[in-house]
């Protein structure tokens, strides 16, 4: 690992220079985002802005508007945001009961419907079939969208896969990361990489039912979508998406080995979890909240589930218990809450549909972090040094906190298990453990301890592959058939001879027996 991150420092210097900035300066960018997904967006957008920034021509095709000052090389192509189509009956809230297995097919099965949406807007294809447009390379989201590969072959640029959160295993062996279900867990499960028998066991099969799902549910379709969405010039020549995948040269994913467990990635990969984390000193806020954090003597605590639950969708009951538990502690509490008012609401804790998440979590003042474990929220914290009370819903939620309570810088909570005691321990444990603190800034100090950041190593990469065209660093094993990758024909060769030979020595051993009883009988 060193020996990897050295090589990207000392290139990182290089890539730095005047001759490599030369090469690199004014190219063409797409970044790809239309779906509507802000917390996927917003992960990636500093990436895109920071680009313009260096002088490269970036346009975005997303629903959402940067925010701040955007460079004059940042061009942002407006699409309507047609919004996730969920299950009716069934918010986000009560999704935490659905099967894991279920789960995952009702998680692909939506974002498919989503990506078939985002396609057929008339701006869309608008945009696709310009054929004024042309780029160097091309940025697409590819977690359960990657039909949007095919940009690569519509603009005959390089494509950027962008992975907001660990790839799926479906991606992972297209794009030829080791996803080994022995020590790397799935997203899917609550396990560790120190997995026992069982866990192993059902680790493996969510692995296998993924791929399952992947080829026999969702293959035809996908590829019918790739086949009937696009309408760009050339079209008809586009590859199949198994190929498409392969022909991936970079992939950045929003990650990092001290804020999830750590598994192999090949050199094509890189890590650039906390590249979205803002200075503290860009964040703009209002006089009168600077001045409440500023004058919170005792501590301030962030309640949030990010931007896809709503918090109206609680319970009464479990609403209640956080405004009762809320209501005996000293400190100020920031509640994230969408919709009209909440009865009771004692006067130390205040809501809003919106607050200034990066800035109230760096405060010198915020002691605690009460989220949905979200990656993104992980980040954040941990980028701080910040402890932790989890309450999971779906995806990559309860693996996170799973990381999160091992590692000794936060509590999970069931929100089945939701009652006052069990809430007012949490916080009590929190507030007044130090220990909690302390790991998280251990956790901290090695998250921010790299040779160049998150955001350089982005850049970098992006401009190494505008520089050379192709990524020397693809791994072999992209081309590598399924019974090559887990080396099946090996295996069958070596039982074939094992067995041959085993038949040979047993009908020798026979015939010699036969032979020497032949003798025995002559002798008598």
């Amino acid at each position: 690992m060193f020996y990897q991150v050295s090589i990207v420092m000392g290139i990182f210097i290089i890539s730095t220079s005047d001759v490599a900035r030369s090469i690199t300066a004014g190219a063409n960018i797409l970044a790809f985002f239309p779906l509507p997904i802000y917390s996927h967006f917003s992960g990636f957008n500093p990436l895109f802005l920071e680009l313009a920034n260096r002088g490269h021509r970036v346009t975005v095709v997303s629903p959402f508007y940067p925010k701040g000052d955007v460079p004059n090389t940042y061009q942002h192509v407006p699409i309507p945001n047609i919004k996730i189509q969920r299950n009716t009956k069934q918010n986000l809230i009560d999704i935490r009961h659905a099967y894991r297995v279920s789960n995952m097919i009702n998680v692909q099965r939506s974002m498919m419907k989503t990506v078939k949406r985002t396609l057929m807007l008339n701006e869309t294809r608008t945009f696709l079939n310009n054929t004024r447009n042309s780029f160097d390379v091309v940025l697409v989201e590819c977690w359960y969208s990657d039909i949007y590969l095919a940009l690569g072959h519509r603009y005959s640029a390089p494509t950027v896969c962008l992975s907001p959160m660990t790839p799926p295993v479906t991606l992972s062996q297209s794009l030829g990361i080791p996803d080994h279900p022995a020590y790397v867990p799935s997203f899917w499960l609550r396990y560790s990489d120190f997995m026992s028998f069982s866990e192993r066991l059902y680790n493996a099969a969510i692995a296998v039912a993924e791929l399952i799902v992947s080829k026999v549910v969702f293959h035809y379709e996908n590829q019918k979508m790739l086949v009937d969405l696009y309408t760009y010039p050339g079209h008809q020549n586009c590859p199949p998406l198994d190929e498409l995948r392969r022909t991936v040269q970079l992939t950045l994913v929003n990650g990092h080995y001290s804020v999830s467990y750590p598994r192999p990635y090949p050199p094509n990969v890189v890590q650039v979890a906390g590249m979205h984390m803002r200075s503290k000193t860009s964040t703009f806020v209002d006089k009168k909240f600077k001045a409440l954090l500023d004058g919170a003597v005792h501590g301030v605590i962030y309640f949030s589930f990010g931007s896809n639950l709503k918090m109206s969708d609680l319970a009464e009951r479990d609403v209640q218990v956080f405004v009762e538990s809320f209501r005996k502690l000293k400190q100020i509490v920031l509640w994230k809450w969408e919709n009209g008012t909440i009865a009771n609401l004692p006067d130390n804790v205040y809501i809003d549909k919106w607050f200034p998440q990066q800035y109230i979590l760096s405060h010198k003042n915020c002691k605690l972090f009460i989220t949905h474990g979200g990656y993104h929220s992980l980040v954040e914290a941990l980028h701080i040094g910040l402890p932790l009370i989890g309450f999971p819903f779906y995806t990559d939620q309860y693996y996170n906190m799973r990381f999160v309570i091992e590692n000794g810088f936060g509590i999970e909570i069931s929100l089945d298990h939701l009652n006052l005691k069990v809430l007012d321990d949490a916080l009590g444990n929190i507030l007044n453990n130090i220990s909690y603190k302390n790991n998280a800034q251990r956790a901290s100090n090695i998250f921010l301890d790299l040779p160049v950041s998150a955001m350089d190593a982005a850049v970098y990469s992006v401009e190494y592959l505008i520089r050379n065209g192709v990524n020397h660093t693809s791994p072999v094993s992209t081309s590598l058939s399924w019974y090559q990758y887990f080396v099946i024909d090996i295996m069958v060769f070596i039982s074939v001879i094992i067995a041959l030979t085993t038949l040979v020595l047993y009908k020798s051993i026979k015939y010699l027996k036969k032979i020497i009883n032949l003798k025995d009988k002559k002798l008598k």
